[in-house]
């Protein structure tokens, strides 16, 4: 009894004064930062701007991904420029992207927003192998596109210092790209934070492939709910006035459609799925692997996707890791193994620099889904007195609450935890 008073007594030192209101980590993953508890921002405009890399063209029915795409926020005068990073999925004017641009740009930086290398627009235009997953070739693809990213727009910006940030994914390619330039010294970041990274892709992936395949019995059941979902989505765009299958439309239903505990799970789940259903066609369709698309079938502009879909039939992330990722890695390393590849896509990697870099940042949650008790563990060990852990707030559902930021932006200002 005196155990359980103490732990309980302890819990309740370690939250207090921090007021975010969900303690649940579904909920706050799903329902996120109420209005009233955000950091202030107001809606400051974007450019979108385009590369035109010399990779491959996008296939004749994906015309419209053609050429790949950021976007700036530019202030008016000289001021610190942050490259930001999205998260799994994530397009680089994402609404929660939007929002962490705007809340940057609030506090006086200049911003270079970037898509993650799951986002379809990077598979196809922006990485030479097409399939997305192995870190270590990811993030040194990210940093190519930085630099191209940052001559680009050189002369729409006045800035003197660098600095980068980023969530999930994109906190976890932060860490990377900043360990490429202690080498590289293009950028000369001087500060650098992650946002609730993921400390290894495959462990991360199969937690999200859990979610879902861990609350659906039945492949009947799985269809019912998607269709339910699909026709909230609907309703959804005629109220926002486009059709967009993406987490904050997902999301956006939890209120509308009365989900319990377990179907909260699954919504979490499906809207990850559906990032690893794209990644499943579209790196099929551009490596040519034949998995799930004959690659010598002619495309044509509006051809139709059913049949391709069918064949990708609820692929997750697991499928996409054995079918294409590794196939394709294997293809330009013989010698490559399961074992190396999941090394590699791990900060493991990059763990003596993780440990002396004196410019880096973790924030995260002590409930955070997208790591396991060892991930955190881990983070915990190797960044010592550089990381905040807060005692609940799920995955990225505090990242806009106003402690949130104001920690993050004392800490991009002035280095300090």
């Amino acid at each position: 009894m005196k155990k359980i008073i103490l732990i309980y007594i302890i819990i309740s030192l370690w939250s207090y004064g921090y007021d975010y209101p969900y303690t649940d980590p579904y909920l706050a993953t799903v329902l996120a930062t109420p209005t009233k508890d955000m950091a202030p921002f107001k809606n400051t405009n974007f450019k979108e701007i385009k590369l035109n890399l010399k990779n491959e063209k996008a296939p004749p029915n994906l015309w419209y991904l053609d050429g790949f795409r950021f976007g700036l926020m530019a202030q008016d005068h000289e001021a610190p420029l942050i490259f930001l990073l999205a998260g799994t999925g994530s397009k680089y004017n994402s609404n929660k992207m939007l929002t962490m641009s705007r809340i940057l740009y609030q506090n006086g930086f200049s911003v270079i927003m970037l898509p993650t290398s799951f986002d379809y627009n990077f598979i196809i235009s922006a990485s030479k192998t097409h399939a997305p997953g192995f870190l270590e070739k990811d993030s040194n693809e990210i940093y190519n596109i930085m630099r191209l990213a940052l001559s680009k727009v050189k002369d729409k910006i006045q800035y003197k210092e660098t600095y980068v940030t980023g969530y999930s994914l994109g906190g976890t390619i932060a860490l990377a790209v900043g360990e490429i330039d202690s080498r590289k010294k293009y950028f000369n970041f001087e500060r650098i934070i992650s946002i609730n990274p993921t400390v290894s892709l495959y462990d991360s992936a199969k937690l999200l492939d859990h979610l879902l395949d861990d609350n659906i019995k039945t492949e009947e059941e799985l269809d019912q709910l998607l269709q339910k979902i699909i026709l909230g989505i609907m309703q959804y765009s005629q109220e926002n006035g486009r059709m967009k299958i993406d987490e904050t439309a997902i999301y956006s239903l939890f209120k509308k459609l009365n989900m319990d505990d377990d179907e909260l799970k699954v919504l979490i789940g499906i809207a990850f799925r559906f990032v690893a259903i794209d990644v499943n066609y579209i790196s099929d369709l551009m490596t040519k692997s034949g998995m799930y698309t004959d690659p010598n079938k002619k495309l044509t502009k509006f051809q139709s996707m059913s049949e391709y879909y069918s064949a990708v039939n609820y692929s997750n992330f697991q499928n996409y890791i054995d079918r294409i990722g590794f196939k394709t890695y294997k293809k330009l390393d013989h010698t490559l193994t399961m074992e190396k590849m999941i090394e590699y896509s791990s900060l493991k990697y990059i763990e003596p620099y993780l440990k002396s870099a004196e410019n880096i940042a973790v924030i995260t949650n002590e409930d955070e889904l997208i790591l396991t008790p060892d991930n955190l563990k881990y983070l915990k060990n190797t960044m010592g007195n550089r990381i905040k852990i807060y005692p609940y707030g799920g995955h990225c559902g505090n990242i806009f609450y106003k402690d949130n930021v104001t920690f993050m932006i004392d800490y991009l200002k002035r280095g300090e935890l």
